[in-house]
């Protein structure tokens, strides 16, 4: 027989028992108006009920609510520990930017720095090219100088016999050798 018809039948038998005998007892309890055998049923109806209760129902609900508390907890420690994490990365990610963007400066610098490096050294190639082609032209314009004072030297040289010449075979007076001059004049130009 399960508990639940026990208390029934604990119930219904109590009840009779009073039915049986409406007067109760003459004492204080029976002033008040009070079956002492329906009382004591009811009390121990009721004493079994929050055994039941309390064995089968709170310690359980307890138990679940006592968990719950604990889950909780951890989950609030969870999410401060998370939440801890979070920040310490927010601020390593912070120094990490700062860092990559000193290191972005620096190498900016650098790459400054290597290009007027090799803007000075093109610009001194370019000098240095621009006076060798110089040099070279300087040489070659005091080279062909010298070709045409020797070509013109020779010429002089060549005309010089042709005058002296055309001189010692004709006879020398004054109109003439104004006019050979002048020959000679014309023939240089």
């Amino acid at each position: 027989m399960d508990l639940s018809s026990l208390i029934t039948l604990a119930t219904e038998q109590a009840v009779e028992a009073a039915a049986e005998h409406p007067e109760g007892s003459a004492g204080f309890i029976g002033t008040l108006g009070i079956n002492w055998k329906l009382f004591l049923a009811q009390l121990l109806n009721f004493g079994i009920v929050l055994f039941i209760l309390w064995k089968w129902v709170m310690k359980p609900v307890v138990g679940a609510l006592e968990s719950r508390r604990v889950k909780i907890e951890q989950s609030l420690k969870k999410a401060q520990d998370i939440e801890e994490r979070l920040q310490k990365f927010e601020e390593h990610k912070e120094g990490e930017l700062r860092r990559i963007r000193v290191q972005g400066q620096e190498i900016l610098n650098q790459a400054n720095a290597a290009a007027a490096s090799a803007k000075a050294e093109t610009v001194a190639a370019g000098r240095a090219e621009a006076d060798r082609i110089l040099q070279e032209t300087k040489r070659t314009i005091a080279a062909e100088k010298d070709q045409m004072m020797a070509e013109l030297r020779e010429e002089v040289a060549g005309l010089t016999v042709m005058a002296t010449e055309k001189i010692l075979r004709e006879k020398l007076d004054g109109t003439k050798d104004k006019r050979l001059i002048e020959e000679v004049i014309k023939s240089f130009k």
